[in-house]
């Protein structure tokens, strides 16, 4: 137990770190590409008939996922809490959306939110972060214990890059490699969910081709460039993520990126 807590918090020391230097990179790509705003509004579709009035943004990294979901539910002037580990990321998320009503940062750890809150939340949202926690069960009980009945879990949840058939992309591609894509596997989240007192879970598959550059932006942001190359600093990544990327698109194609969004119901 103890060998586990320690891996976890060196985990999310690592994570703190690679996101602190993933800010302008993230942004980058996101304005290129519009993943994590893409992500967020079908999450919100998976929710419906549900229109919460107060939410909560675990892992709002820059403040994507945070402005999607107030631009969608501005009608209904939500309030939404929003919730990251790294200091950088939580700057430019304020610069975004600091001037927004009704929207509030904080600074904090997923694992522990019931430190963090007291309120009741329709809806709480994981928008691409919850393959990122170590401690993603705590995550999630303290999570639904802070939701009102009848209110949502809505998770994106990175499944990796795959071939027309469904096969692994990477591990076809270069047999050696290992890519980490999470601390979370997916079997183990389903499980956690499915085990949630009254909660009742949709499971929802999301694959689209990507890119060359669409992978060479994705892979390139410091967080997603760790789990190639971990022990490389990141500079030094770069020109191997380059290289790897063309290979792929030589040896898979068509490449697919894959999403599964988990939608759980309190009942």
């Amino acid at each position: 137990m103890h060998v586990a807590r320690e891996f976890g918090q060196r985990f999310k020391t690592a994570v703190e770190k690679n996101f602190d230097q993933s800010a302008d990179t993230y942004d980058r790509f996101e304005e290129r590409h519009h993943l994590f705003e893409t992500l967020t509004r079908r999450q919100l579709e998976l929710i419906e008939p549900s229109r919460p009035e107060r939410i909560l943004d675990v892992g709002c990294g820059t403040g994507i996922s945070t402005l999607a979901l107030q631009q969608a539910m501005a009608g209904s002037s939500p309030n939404i809490y929003a919730i990251d580990i790294s200091e950088r990321m939580l700057l430019r998320a304020r610069e975004r959306c600091g001037s927004l009503p009704g929207v509030y940062f904080i600074r904090g750890d997923a694992e522990k939110l019931s430190g963090y809150f007291n309120e009741a939340f329709d809806a709480i949202f994981y928008t691409a972060s919850i393959f990122l926690l170590p401690g993603f069960a705590e995550s999630l009980r303290q999570a639904s214990h802070l939701l009102l009945p009848g209110g949502v879990l809505s998770i994106s949840y990175y499944a990796g890059l795959f071939d027309e058939k469904g096969d692994d992309a990477i591990r076809k591609a270069f047999p050696d490699q290992k890519y980490q894509y999470g601390t979370v596997p997916i079997v183990e989240l389903v499980s956690c969910l499915e085990s949630l007192p009254a909660t009742r879970t949709t499971r929802v598959d999301f694959r689209f081709e990507v890119s060359r550059d669409f992978l060479f932006d994705f892979l390139s942001i410091p967080a997603q460039s760790s789990g190639l190359f971990p022990k490389i600093p990141y500079l030094e990544r770069i020109p191997r993520i380059r290289d790897f990327c063309d290979l792929l698109a030589k040896r898979v194609d068509p490449v697919f990126m894959g999403w599964e969004f988990l939608i759980a119901r309190k009942r």
